[in-house]
């Protein structure tokens, strides 16, 4: 199950590894477009809910939460409602912007953001309610009920995205997704993979 499914990326990737896909989203549009885009996958099936109000009867293998937490008023009873379809090996990934990022806490030095987890007129925009410290990410996804089995970080990000789109290469990119794998506590995102605690 994806939760919260944005551009698709994720929601491709899962229905070329596996046999059933939940792809779950709020929006009317997001679930519609993503249904013409990917109308070659059988193996796809929608659903229009948010997680609060996710009518599921079903235990699922594996749930992906890509940039989602940030946007929930409350996270962790929405984390708590997801425990119930899950069984005792459920995998639970969980991704998130990283207030320890190199480029926030940038911002800090430069007088753009009071604190590295000030929402900034991006953040804003996006409809982010928070920008989590690592710490924080992990208490949150631990009082859930879940078990953290690895955190870890997708990429050191020393510049915005759009600096970064603007002036790195390929071969930069891949350099500093390679080096986030050494420091996970200053990378752009952070993620943690979970089970459900007994």
């Amino acid at each position: 199950m994806e939760i919260g499914l944005g551009d698709g990326i994720f929601t491709e990737m899962l229905a070329k590894e596996f046999k059933k896909v939940y792809a779950v989203d709020g929006s009317y549009t997001v679930l519609t477009k993503l249904k013409e885009k990917f109308r070659a996958y059988k193996n796809i099936f929608y659903i229009q809910s948010f997680i609060e109000h996710l009518d599921f009867e079903e235990q699922v293998d594996n749930i992906v939460m890509s940039h989602i937490l940030e946007h929930l008023d409350y996270p962790v009873k929405s984390l708590i409602y997801l425990r119930r379809i899950c069984h005792r090996e459920t995998i639970l990934y969980l991704s998130v912007p990283n207030a320890m990022s190199l480029h926030r806490q940038v911002a800090v030095k430069m007088g753009l953001l009071e604190k590295p987890n000030s929402l900034n007129e991006n953040d804003l925009r996006l409809g982010h309610k928070r920008v989590y410290y690592p710490d924080e990410f992990k208490k949150d996804v631990q009082a859930a009920g879940f078990q953290i089995i690895n955190f870890g970080g997708s990429m050191i990000k020393p510049l915005t995205n759009k600096q970064i789109e603007d002036t790195w290469d390929e071969q930069m990119i891949k350099g500093f997704i390679e080096l986030g794998n050494d420091y996970p506590e200053i990378c752009g995102d952070i993620y943690i993979i979970a089970k459900k605690g007994e």
